[in-house]
C-alpha cells in the first residue's frame, strides 16, 4: 500500500510537473517568438521609413534643383562666354549641394536631346546618346517618377564607387509643360548598409532589399536571397514560410515608398527551434532529479520569463509609439537579457537615425535659403541700370544720383551680411526703396503708402519676407489691372502674441479657386500640391519653420477691392 502511494504521489507529481514544464515551455516559445518577431518586424518597420525619408528628401533636391534658374539657363545653351558661365553656375551649385548632403556621390544634368551633359564628377567613356540609358529614358517618359538603378550603364565616375554602394535617382527638368532635360544624383547606401550589418548581427539572420519587379538592390552576398521568388510576398506586410534547397525559412516582409520598394528578413527556422528545444531538455532533466522541486522551479521559471517580457513588449509599444527614451533594465536570464540589449541597441540607433533626419532637414531649409538668396531676379537690375542710361541721357544728374542712392539702399537691407532675421524697420525700409524704383519705372500707374506702428519696428522678421509679395502685388495685380487709381498699401500693426503684417493692392483679383487652393496648402504646410509661385511658397515655408505655431501667410479679399496678403508672426512663449 505504501509502495502503491508512492507510485500515485510520484505519477501525479511527474504528472503536474510534465504539465507544467510542457505549458511553460509553450508558453515561452510563443511570448519568446512573438516579441521577437515583433521587435524584428517594428524594426525593418523603422528603417524602411528612416530609408523612405532619405529618398524623399532626395526627391526634394532634385525638385529644387530643378526649379532652379541656373539649370534651366543651362540647358537652354547659348553660345560663347555666356554658356560657359551657364556651365560653370550649375557646377558651383552641384558643389553646394555635394558639400551640405555627404552621401550624394555624384550629379549629373543631361539635355533633352540626350548629347550634352554637365557634371562634376562623372564622364561618358562611349559618346553615345544618352536615350540608350535606363535612367535617362525612364525619367524622360515618366516625367516626376523615379529609378533605382545602379547597374551597368555609359557612365564613369572620377571617384570609382562600386555599382552596389549607391542607387540612382533621376528627375526630368520642365518648363512651360515642356521637357528641357534630366537631372540624376547618385546616393551612397553605405549608412543603409551598416544599419542592415547591425540588424543581422542582432537577429542572427540577414535582410535583403527589392523593388517592385523583384530587382534586388541591397542585400548580402548568399545562395538563398536570388532564389526568393518576389510573388511570394502579397499585401503591404506579413509573415510566410518558404523552402529553399529543403530548408525551411520564415520571411517577414514589409513593403514602402507607395509599395515600390520591399524590405525583407529571411530567419532560419532550424535556428529557431534551439532555444525552446533546450529550455525542454533543462526541464526534463530537473523534472528527473527532483518531483516536488521541479513544479516549484517551474512556477519560479515561468514568473521569471513572462515578467521580462511582458516588459520588453511594453517597451516595444511604447518605442513605437514615438517613445525613443525607454530602455530595457530588468535583470533576467541570458536569453531575455540579450533580447533586451538588442532591443536598447535598437532604440538608442534609431534616436541616433532621427537626429540625423531632423539636422538633415535643418540642413535642407538652410540650402533653400541659400539658393533663394542667390536668385534676386536679373531682369529686375538690367532694368534698372537701362532707366539709369536713359535717365542719364534725358535729366539732370540728380535724378541719377537718387535712383542709384534708393537702389543701392535696396540691395544693401536685401543682401544684410547673410542675417536671416532682421529689425522690421529695416525690411520696411527695403521695400520702400523697391517700390520708389519700381514707381520710377512705371511712372503714373501706382502709389503706395506705408504705415508701421512704433512699438513693433525693432521686432525681427525674417529677410526678404515682403519683397516677393510685395513684387507679386505689382506684377500680378496692378500691372493686369486698368484701374487709374491703384495703390499698394503696407501696414504693420501690434496684435496679441506678435505682430501682423498686410499686403494690399486694388488691382487685378485674384481668382478665388486660386486663392482657396494657397491658403488650404500654406495653413496646410503642405507643398507636394502647391500649384503657385515660388516666393509665396519660400515664404509660406519659412514662417512655419522660423517662429511660433500659428505664424503664417493668408490671402484674402475685402469690400474695397484689396487683395490681402496676411503675415501673422508670433513670438515663442
Amino acid at each position: 500500500m505504501k509502495r502503491d502511494l508512492l507510485i500515485f504521489q510520484g505519477a501525479m507529481i511527474l504528472f503536474v510537473v510534465a504539465l507544467l514544464t510542457l505549458a511553460g515551455n509553450y508558453i515561452y516559445k510563443r511570448e519568446m517568438l512573438h516579441s521577437r518577431m515583433g521587435y524584428i518586424t517594428e524594426l525593418q518597420r523603422q528603417l524602411a521609413h528612416s530609408f523612405e525619408v532619405k529618398i524623399r528628401s532626395v526627391d526634394d533636391s532634385l525638385e529644387i534643383l530643378a526649379s532652379s534658374r541656373e539649370v534651366k539657363d543651362c540647358l537652354y545653351g547659348g553660345a560663347g562666354e555666356i554658356k560657359i558661365r551657364r556651365e560653370q553656375a550649375v557646377r558651383d551649385l552641384f558643389d553646394t549641394y555635394e558639400k551640405i548632403h555627404t552621401d550624394y556621390l555624384n550629379m549629373i544634368l543631361v539635355s533633352v536631346d540626350g548629347e550634352s551633359y554637365i557634371s562634376n564628377d562623372l564622364y561618358r567613356p562611349v559618346h553615345e546618346s544618352f536615350y540608350g540609358e535606363q535612367w535617362f529614358l525612364q525619367a524622360i517618359q515618366n516625367g516626376n517618377s523615379y529609378r533605382f538603378d545602379s547597374g551597368l550603364r555609359n557612365l564613369q565616375s572620377w571617384k570609382h564607387y562600386d555599382s552596389d554602394s549607391y542607387i540612382s535617382i533621376a528627375r526630368t527638368v520642365y518648363e512651360n509643360g515642356r521637357a528641357l532635360g534630366v537631372l540624376m544624383i547618385d546616393v551612397s547606401l553605405e549608412e543603409f548598409k551598416e544599419a542592415y550589418q547591425n540588424l543581422e548581427t542582432d537577429t542572427e539572420n540577414f535582410f535583403f532589399l527589392m523593388d517592385d519587379s523583384g530587382e534586388i538592390i541591397l542585400s548580402p552576398v548568399n545562395k538563398i536571397v536570388y532564389r526568393v521568388n518576389p510573388k511570394w510576398f502579397i499585401g503591404e506586410e506579413g509573415v510566410l514560410v518558404a523552402s529553399i534547397d529543403s530548408k525551411n525559412y520564415k520571411f517577414v516582409f514589409n513593403r514602402f515608398r507607395d509599395n515600390k520598394l520591399l524590405i525583407v528578413g529571411a530567419y532560419d527556422m532550424d535556428k529557431e527551434s534551439v532555444i525552446p528545444l533546450r529550455m525542454t531538455q533543462i526541464s526534463i532533466v530537473m523534472a528527473a532529479v527532483c518531483f516536488v522541486a521541479a513544479m516549484i522551479w517551474s512556477v519560479c521559471f515561468l514568473l521569471e520569463i513572462t515578467k521580462p517580457l511582458t516588459k520588453l513588449s511594453y517597451l516595444m509599444q511604447s518605442a513605437s509609439e514615438g517613445n525613443l527614451d525607454v530602455r530595457f533594465k530588468e535583470e533576467s536570464r541570458d536569453d531575455i537579457r540579450i533580447l533586451g540589449d538588442a532591443f536598447n541597441k535598437m532604440v538608442e540607433k534609431l534616436k541616433r537615425l532621427m537626429e540625423m533626419m531632423r539636422l538633415e532637414q535643418k540642413q535642407k531649409r538652410e540650402a533653400e535659403l541659400m539658393v533663394m538668396q542667390e536668385q534676386i531676379k536679373p531682369h529686375f537690375l538690367y532694368n534698372t541700370l537701362d532707366m539709369i542710361a536713359w535717365m542719364a541721357r534725358k535729366h539732370s544728374a540728380t535724378d541719377i544720383v537718387h535712383l542709384v542712392e534708393t537702389m543701392s539702399e535696396f540691395f544693401r537691407i536685401s543682401l544684410s551680411k547673410g542675417r536671416e532675421k532682421i529689425p522690421l524697420k529695416e525690411e520696411l525700409k527695403m521695400i520702400q526703396a523697391y517700390l520708389e524704383i519700381q514707381s520710377m519705372r512705371y511712372k503714373d500707374i501706382f502709389s503706395y503708402e506705408i504705415f508701421c506702428s512704433p512699438g513693433i519696428r525693432d521686432e525681427m522678421v525674417l529677410r526678404m519676407c515682403l519683397q516677393p509679395l510685395v513684387e507679386n502685388c505689382l506684377y500680378h495685380g496692378i500691372k493686369e489691372s486698368d484701374n487709374p487709381h491703384a495703390r499698394i498699401q503696407i501696414l504693420a500693426e501690434e496684435v496679441l502674441g506678435g505682430m501682423c503684417i498686410q499686403i494690399r493692392d486694388n488691382g487685378c483679383e485674384m481668382d478665388d479657386t486660386v486663392m482657396e487652393h494657397l491658403n488650404s496648402c500654406l495653413a496646410a504646410n503642405n507643398w507636394d500640391d502647391w500649384h503657385g509661385g515660388f516666393g509665396v511658397k519660400n515664404v509660406g515655408r519659412r514662417l512655419w519653420h522660423s517662429f511660433a505655431k500659428g505664424s503664417g501667410l493668408h490671402y484674402s479679399k475685402d469690400e474695397q477691392g484689396f487683395t490681402v496678403a496676411t503675415l501673422l508672426i508670433l513670438k515663442e512663449e
